[in-house]
């Protein structure tokens, strides 16, 4: 039967059941099927948007200098002087395409007049992502990256990307390692 055929008796039935002994509904969720279904994918996504690593953080220098390293073997040194190094950097940026040990320089994005206009700042002591760039090259040059600075529950970490709409991995995020006894 077409819902067009249906009388109105038929219809409402259909749309809203009578409740069951005790007075239950006999949809799911009390009626709200659809919705709480929408609204149940909506905060499953929204726990997933922040990926790997957590949410988008600022950084103070002094909390970005170090080492950092993942366990696919990336490592790399940010100085405070801005001088940045790395090994098995391809285990860290995807596609990266260039020597996988670098040295080079670093250098916070910051906003530069409109919010969508950023430049790299020497300057700057803190930020929630930053420049890598060998000596004499631009920041356009295929083997610069640039880092972006999260946080989760295990603290702070950074993912290399060539683009900063780009994402990490778990496997690619780089954390802090800690110092080392003597």
């Amino acid at each position: 039967m077409r819902p067009a055929d249906r009388t109105q008796e038929q219809r409402d039935h259909h749309d809203n059941p009578p409740p069951t002994p005790g007075g239950r509904s006999r949809r799911p969720f009390g009626g709200a099927g659809p919705w709480a279904a929408v609204l149940g994918c909506l905060v499953l996504a929204c726990t997933a948007c922040a990926g790997a690593g957590g949410e988008a953080a600022a950084i103070q220098q002094a909390e970005l200098v170090g080492d950092w390293g993942n366990a696919d073997g990336a490592r790399v040194h940010v100085s405070a002087d801005h001088d940045f190094s790395a090994s098995g950097i391809n285990h860290a940026v995807p596609d990266y395409e260039c020597s996988t040990t670098m040295t080079g320089t670093w250098r916070f994005w910051v906003q530069d007049g409109s919010p969508s206009d950023f430049t790299a700042s020497d300057p700057a002591t803190e930020g929630e992502s930053f420049l890598v760039s060998r000596p004499a090259e631009s920041a356009t040059d295929r083997c610069s990256f640039q880092g972006r600075i999260q946080r989760d529950d295990e603290g702070f970490s950074i993912c290399l990307v060539l683009d900063l709409d780009q994402s990490c991995t778990t496997d690619e995020l780089l954390r802090k390692e800690s110092a080392r006894p003597r």
